[in-house]
C-alpha cells in the first residue's frame, strides 16, 4: 500500500512496514521513521514518550506503551491470532496511523501574522498574493494614550527591560544553508539600546553564534501544515519555558517570506505560546526580520503593520536594491515589546 500522509509518504522503511510483517516497528527499533511514528501518536492523541526516546528515536518501552494505548483506543486486533491489541507497529497500525495523519494535516494549517491582515484592519494598497492567498496590506494603528513615553521631548523612553529569546535550528537548514543570525541579532540590540532594552539569548553553547540546539525535523521544506508538528519537535528537543520566545530557523519555499510568527498553536491537546519560525531559504537584506517578528510575538492579537516604510514593523523587507532598509523602532512597537511575555 502506498501512504498518503506528508509524514509517512515516501519514506522507505514505513513504506516496508505497511507490507512486509519483517519490517514491522518493535522495542528496539530506531530511526528517523520511528521518530515519525512517535510524533503521529503525540500529535493523534497528545502520548506521551520519555524524552530519552525522542532523542535518540528509538523504539522504547514508553513508545511501546503509547503504541498500546493507541491501539486499544481503536481496538486495532488481528483477529486471525489476537484477542487483544499488542505494542507493535504492524500492517494495520500504520495504515490506522497514516490515515488519521493525513487528515490531521489537512485541518491543522496555520496563517503566519505576516501573511494575512487582522480582522477590521483597516488602509492598504490593495490585495497582495504570497503562496497563493490573498490578504489586504493594512497600515498604521494609532499609538493608545497607555503607549507614550515618559522621556523627555525628542528622546526615546528608557524601558529597561531584557528580552529573552531562544533560537534552534532544524537540521537541515543548519547543513545545507545555514543562518546569519549574529547580523539578525546585532540589529535587534542596536534598535533596543535606544529605548534601554536588551536582547538575552538563553541556553547558549557552543552550535555558532546564538544556536543553542538542533532540531531533527523530517521535513526538508517546511510547509504551513508542518507548523505544529514543527514547534512539537522544538518541544522534543528543549521542553517547557513558557516565558522565553522560541524562535525556530528552518528552510520554508521563498514565497513565504523570511519570517512568520504563530500562536494558537495546539498539537496533543498542548496550547503553545506564541512563536517565531525564520527562513532560512529566505534573508531579508536588512536583517531586522527577527526584530519584526518579536514584536508580532509580544502582542496579543495580530494587528496591523506599519506604513511607515523605514520601520522594522512595515510588512514588506527590502528585496530589490531600490527598496529601502527598515532601520526605526518605533516607540509603540518598543512599549509593546518591553510588556511582551518574554520581557523581564
Amino acid at each position: 500500500m502506498t501512504l498518503s500522509s506528508k509524514l509517512f509518504s515516501g519514506d522507505r522503511q514505513l513504506g516496508a512496514c505497511a507490507v512486509n510483517d519483517a519490517a514491522h516497528l518493535t522495542l528496539g527499533t530506531r530511526g528517523e521513521h520511528v521518530a515519525k511514528v512517535q510524533m503521529a501518536l503525540f500529535a493523534l492523541d497528545g502520548l506521551n514518550i520519555d524524552r530519552e526516546e525522542l532523542v535518540a528515536q528509538i523504539y522504547g518501552r514508553s513508545t511501546a506503551r503509547a503504541v498500546l494505548a493507541f491501539k486499544t483506543k481503536r481496538q486495532i486486533i488481528n483477529r486471525s491470532y489476537q484477542k487483544t491489541p499488542d505494542d507493535i507497529v504492524g500492517k494495520m497500525t500504520i495504515a490506522r496511523l497514516d490515515q488519521e495523519m493525513r487528515l490531521f494535516e489537512l485541518s491543522n494549517r496555520p496563517l503566519g501574522e505576516c501573511r494575512i491582515a487582522p480582522t477590521g484592519a483597516s488602509g492598504g494598497s490593495g490585495p497582495v498574493t504570497r503562496s497563493g492567498l490573498t490578504s489586504t496590506l493594512a497600515f498604521g494603528l494609532p499609538v493608545s494614550n497607555d503607549l507614550v513615553g515618559d522621556g523627555p521631548a525628542g528622546k526615546s523612553p528608557r524601558l529597561n527591560r531584557a528580552l529573552r529569546i531562544y533560537c534552534s535550528i532544524t537540521r537541515r537548514a543548519l547543513i545545507e544553508t545555514g543562518f546569519p543570525l549574529r547580523a539578525q541579532v546585532e540589529k535587534a540590540k542596536e534598535l533596543l539600546a535606544d529605548f534601554g532594552m536588551t536582547l538575552s539569548l538563553e541556553f547558549a553553547r557552543s552550535l555558532g553564534p546564538g544556536f543553542q540546539d538542533t532540531i531533527n525535523f523530517p521535513f526538508g521544506q517546511v510547509g504551513a501544515d508542518d507548523i505544529p508538528l514543527l514547534r512539537k519537535a522544538s518541544e522534543d528537543t528543549r521542553k517547557g519555558f513558557p516565558s522565553i520566545l522560541r524562535v525556530i530557523i528552518c528552510p520554508r519555499h521563498p514565497n513565504e517570506g523570511p519570517g512568520e510568527t504563530f500562536r494558537n498553536i495546539s498539537i496533543g491537546g498542548v496550547l503553545f505560546p506564541p512563536f517565531v519560525v525564520l527562513n532560512s531559504n529566505t534573508v531579508s537584506r536588512d536583517n531586522a526580520t527577527l526584530l519584526h517578528e518579536m514584536i508580532h510575538a509580544a502582542l496579543d492579537r495580530a494587528v496591523p503593520h506599519d506604513g511607515d516604510k523605514f520601520s522594522v514593523f512595515f510588512e514588506f523587507s527590502p528585496t530589490r536594491p531600490e527598496s529601502p532598509d527598515r532601520v526605526t523602532l518605533l516607540t509603540d512597537r518598543a512599549i509593546s515589546l518591553s510588556k511582551a511575555f518574554f520581557a523581564v
